[in-house]
């Protein structure tokens, strides 16, 4: 393998490796939110006056931030994977 292609493969490595922190951040974001849906669905069905509406706004939140964080999850699991095949060809010396 060549000194540039060596180059692009390491600086491809770290722009993914910082991709992957700002998804993590958007997935930990996405748990915030869930938690404040749950937190709306308690209020809406355990409150004084049992209020219907907030009870389908916060299971709306919860199910839509749960989703968004399942997706992200998946994208964080993919792009180690393919930071880690990355840094085997590096190590390796094999060309792919």
């Amino acid at each position: 393998m060549n000194a540039e292609k060596r180059r692009f493969l390491s600086r491809e490595a770290k722009m993914q490796r910082q991709a992957l922190h700002k998804i993590s951040l958007w997935k930990n974001i996405t748990a915030a939110v869930s938690t404040l849906g749950i937190a709306m669905l308690y209020a809406g069905a355990e409150g004084p006056d049992k209020n219907l509406f907030l009870c389908i706004l916060g299971f709306s939140v919860m199910a839509v931030s749960l989703i968004c964080g399942l997706i992200l999850n998946l994208g964080l699991r993919n792009g180690r994977r393919n930071i880690e095949k990355i840094i085997a060809v590096l190590e390796g010396g094999n060309d792919e």
